[in-house]
């Protein structure tokens, strides 16, 4: 996904707001903070396209005057009446060097759920897994079919089948991502 950005003054923050523009701040390893801002139109008609959960493992290119990047969403605030984004903080990518995202888990076979025909209740307790891998390498989501688990069955953190080259960051493999109970 692609977005334009623009230098801003810090100062200029209620301005820009007012003309329908969202602050941001792109952080950087080794680089000072680059303050810039977006055009509210474009970054909510792109972000309209994403599913529930995809923000943190999308890569966007950002385009500015003088330079053209690569960065993820590490933070995004929002006002609390209305709902809008107040200011977005960026992460530029270095292809070379490993970023940490959290992937979403993503539940199919609900539909043919053994457990679920015979009365069970469907539960999703861990909607991501963090991981920690090279930018090229990190998964969109990852995929547990649930359509063969009985009433009592769960899958775990450690069930996941982690791509080559990705490593978990969590620390409790042992924890459940869903479970089929007993009503």
């Amino acid at each position: 996904m692609e977005l334009s950005i623009y230098k801003r003054e810090k100062k200029q923050i209620n301005k820009l707001r007012h003309q329908k523009n969202i602050p941001a701040v792109v952080y950087a390893k080794g680089r000072e903070n680059e303050t810039i801002y977006l055009k509210a139109d474009e970054i909510n008609n792109q972000l309209a396209k994403l599913q529930p959960g995809d923000l943190s493992t999308c890569i966007f290119t950002l385009k500015g005057e003088k330079e053209t990047f690569q960065a993820i969403v590490k933070d995004i605030q929002y006002f609390v009446i209305n709902y809008n984004i107040q200011h977005i903080d960026f992460m530029r990518v270095d292809e070379k060097r490993e970023i940490t995202a959290k992937v979403p888990i993503r539940c199919i076979g609900l539909n043919e759920c053994v457990g679920i025909k015979q009365g069970g209740s469907f539960r999703q307790v861990i909607r991501a897994m963090k991981v920690k891998c090279l930018p090229k390498n990190l998964p969109k989501e990852f995929i547990i079919d649930i359509s063969k688990m009985d009433i009592g069955a769960v899958q775990r953190l450690s069930d996941i089948e982690l791509p080559k080259n990705v490593i978990s960051v969590s620390k409790k493999l042992r924890e459940v991502i869903v479970s089929i109970t007993k009503r």
